[in-house]
């Protein structure tokens, strides 16, 4: 156990739960941080349902894949009105860390000690790009299944809207999922940075524009912008920096110059 964390949650990878890259979908990790992120509430003595996310730095590390245990350790890194807890995923058969987050609350005033937190740096990302061109990635409704304990759209029903975006998005510079089967290759995801400005309610009619922010011989990052469609208004922005990744080694790859081309004129450049 690290100093100063508690355990708050184990579990397994299940079949399900994995996605197209072949290991652990980015939505159920944030539907164990969620529930990890609830019990370190209830264990201090505060009502869960009263805090709100309201930012979220993740790292991925590490991949797990269908079958593998994990365990989360959760603790207490800023103090304050607005607290910043920490959450480590491990794996709980060889004990490597596999993921980090970091997440900030608003409505949960936490005292108390403040534990060292070893985690990646957090890195300021540039915005999009005046010129870059957006594209309708992804259109839906807030459904019950996609809310959590306050009836309000959860974190993991939150990143599954993003989830599907990703690859419409990626389909437009030509990674599409032909592509993808055809080549044995995917996009996997490293770094996650998500604001939230509102949570929306079950029904809410809501739809996602979505950009090339960087692209890298390897590497692209994209911004995922969740709308109300009724209102016009940002529910949540999303920075999503992966590599294309060779199934087979799991390792990232050089992105071919088709490819390249077009994520640059999407990106503006």
């Amino acid at each position: 156990m690290s100093a100063g964390f508690s355990e708050t949650f184990r579990g397994d990878v299940k079949a399900w739960e994995c996605d197209v890259v072949e290991h652990f979908t980015v939505a159920y990790y944030y539907e164990k941080f969620e529930a990890a992120g609830w019990r370190f509430l209830r264990d201090h003595g505060l009502d869960p349902r009263k805090a709100r996310t309201t930012d979220c730095y993740t790292r991925y590390h590490a991949e797990l894949r269908k079958g593998d245990l994990f365990h989360i350790e959760t603790g207490l890194i800023e103090t304050g009105l607005r607290p910043v807890i920490a959450h480590k995923l491990f794996n709980s058969e060889t004990g490597k860390l596999c993921t980090t987050m970091e997440q900030t609350l608003d409505g949960a005033a936490l005292t108390g000690s403040e534990v060292e937190w070893d985690g990646p740096p957090k890195e300021e990302r540039a915005p999009a790009s005046a010129s870059a061109k957006w594209v309708r990635a992804g259109m839906d409704v807030v459904r019950p299944s996609d809310l959590d304990w306050t009836g309000k759209l959860g974190l993991g029903g939150l990143i599954h809207q993003f989830s599907g975006s990703g690859f419409h998005a990626l389909a437009t510079i030509g990674m599409s999922p032909t592509y993808l089967r055809d080549n044995r290759r995917g996009f996997s995801t490293f770094e996650f940075q998500i604001e939230m400005d509102h949570w929306p309610d079950s029904g809410d009619l809501v739809h996602i524009d979505s950009t090339v922010a960087h692209v890298g011989s390897s590497s692209i990052r994209m911004v995922h912008r969740l709308m109300d469609t009724t209102k016009n208004t940002r529910l949540a922005e999303l920075s999503q920096f992966g590599v294309h990744l060779d199934l087979d080694a799991r390792k990232p790859t050089r992105l071919p110059e088709s490819i390249l081309e077009k994520a640059k004129e999407m990106l503006g450049a």
